[in-house]
């Protein structure tokens, strides 16, 4: 009896580790889909419902066909369908009340099916990098006192964060399970592993979290898990969840950004999922070689100024392959003025901001897809957009230079997807949108900009800016090449194709043939 017993757990193991899927628990305090279940060759996969959008998340292995299967729970035909982005080969067939197709590599995808609400599949290549629970240089944080069972506030995490940070390089655990926490610093050298399955929580009540800026539209709020000053080669990665708790935050008059690369070195994060935010989801502030990799960001949209990723004041930031949902902004760069509201915090005095580029993202958001503003209160240079898609948003690209007197500069949108528009934001809906404000703080130039192989399946309900403020803060040098408006296959070659009808304080306007 106990050989038969080894021998099952050994082909358990065995079974668990060839697995070309990797499915992960659905955290405790979350209800799985009332419309949506998930077969992947086979596995059914646990389905989270949401406000708003349903999601799943798993792992795959890449390089070979893997079948995924939708059923709608209600079994009522699937009549339509869309699959974003829509320029990935997939091909789909309907069976019945499922929607059937196969891919050989890892996507983050929206489905819409019938009218039901939208249906987000979360899935990333498999793990390489995964850490055994225990042994040298790993701190487990069970062995510290943290409560997985999200019964009370744990400071066991920051327990065994301090420990590991004793001994440069180690690796803070922490396994599946729930864990409600405060404020988490991360230490200089050290990474922290969330598990598939372990959930970070915000508990959303104000005494519990140190109050670090006050927002004067909004309220008072903190840093939750941020890195420690001056502090290099810091990691956060896994298949966890970090919960914002946004919702139930904002109603106690209270916000929080959720994971904050700040004053920092060489930042990894990889392959997290972070949830519900109540204010800024991941802003990376004043800090130097940062790699944003296979993040998933699902804010909700009755929630405001949730953006996704905010790059501020920072050097040589990378973000590759992330997804980004809520009602603001879904990924943008910033930089504001000194010790004023939610820079009150900031480590250093404002600083310039160059070398951003985010490659492979997707967006879906009531406001900007991908922006370059509102803040320029110091000098942004070289940002990149690329070989990205908006399923939908106000504004698909743009640059909103509202605030300060400072340049945008060699700014780059090419290889992008726009497949609809929606609403507006601050007046503006358009599929871009290039303009400088004066609202009291000034106002500054945007140079250079280029707008390459773009694919504006939707133009917006209104028509798209060109615009300076002054003669000494002019829109100059905008490139464009390869643009597609709607369903047409020639370039654009005038600004009325594009539907760009407000070019005041503009010069040096160019096309290029591809």
């Amino acid at each position: 009896m106990f050989l038969n017993t080894v021998l099952a757990v050994a082909l358990l193991l065995i079974a668990t580790v060839d697995s070309k899927i990797v499915q992960y628990p659905r955290p405790s305090i979350y209800e799985k889909s009332a419309h949506f279940g998930l077969e992947v060759d086979g596995t059914d996969m646990y389905t989270v419902s949401y406000a708003g959008y349903d999601y799943v998340q798993l792992s795959m292995n890449e390089g070979s066909p893997t079948e995924f299967r939708i059923r709608t729970l209600d079994k009522k035909p699937i009549t339509s369908y869309t699959i974003t982005p829509q320029k990935l080969p997939i091909v789909a067939q309907v069976e019945g009340n499922e929607l059937v197709f196969s891919v050989t590599k890892a996507h983050y995808l929206i489905v819409k099916i019938n009218d039901k609400k939208q249906f987000v599949i979360l899935a990333d290549p498999s793990e390489t990098d995964a850490p055994k629970s225990s042994g040298k240089g790993i701190y487990n944080v069970l062995e510290y006192g943290a409560d997985k069972t999200g019964g009370s506030v744990t400071t066991g995490i920051q327990k065994a964060m301090d420990a590991a940070a004793k001994s440069p390089g180690s690796i803070v655990y922490v396994p599946p399970g729930l864990y409600t926490i405060g404020n988490l610093l991360l230490r200089d050298r050290t990474s922290l592993y969330l598990a598939g399955g372990s959930t970070l929580r915000f508990t959303g009540n104000p005494s519990d979290y140190k109050t670090l800026f006050t927002k004067s539209d909004l309220y008072p709020g903190t840093w939750w898990i941020q890195t420690e000053f001056d502090s290099t080669n810091v990691k956060v990665y896994g298949r966890g969840t970090i919960d914002g708790n946004g919702y139930n935050t904002r109603k106690k008059k209270f916000m929080a950004d959720l994971l904050v690369p700040v004053g920092t070195k060489n930042f990894t994060c990889d392959g997290v999922l972070v949830r519900d935010s109540s204010f800024w989801a991941v802003p990376i502030i004043q800090a130097e070689e940062v790699t944003i990799t296979n993040i998933k960001i699902l804010n909700r949209f009755d929630v405001t100024q949730d953006d996704g990723i905010d790059v501020v004041e920072s050097r040589k930031v990378r973000v590759k392959r992330a997804i980004a949902i809520g009602k603001d902004d879904s990924f943008s760069t910033k930089t504001w003025p000194y010790k004023t509201g939610t820079t009150v915090p900031y480590p250093n005095p404002p600083q310039p901001l160059s070398d951003a580029f985010f490659d492979d993202c997707l967006s879906w958001t009531d406001c900007y897809g991908y922006k370059v503003g509102q803040g320029v209160w110091e000098d942004q240079d070289t940002v990149t957009f690329q070989n990205s898609v908006v399923y939908t948003a106000a504004v698909g690209i743009g640059i909103d230079h509202k605030f300060g007197t400072a340049t945008a500069s060699h700014i780059t949108f090419k290889d992008m997807d726009i497949e609809r528009l929606h609403g507006n934001a601050h007046g503006q809906a358009s599929w871009l949108t290039i303009f400088v404000e004066e609202v009291g703080s000034g106002a500054g130039p945007v140079k250079n900009v280029y707008v390459k192989n773009i694919k504006a399946r939707a133009k917006g309900s209104r028509g798209g800016f060109i615009q300076g403020y002054s003669s000494s803060a002019m829109v100059s040098g905008v490139t464009f090449m390869n643009v597609l408006m709607g369903t047409s296959d020639k370039p654009a070659e005038t600004l009325k194709e594009m539907n760009m009808l407000e070019t005041k304080y503009s010069e040096n306007i160019n096309f290029v043939k591809p």
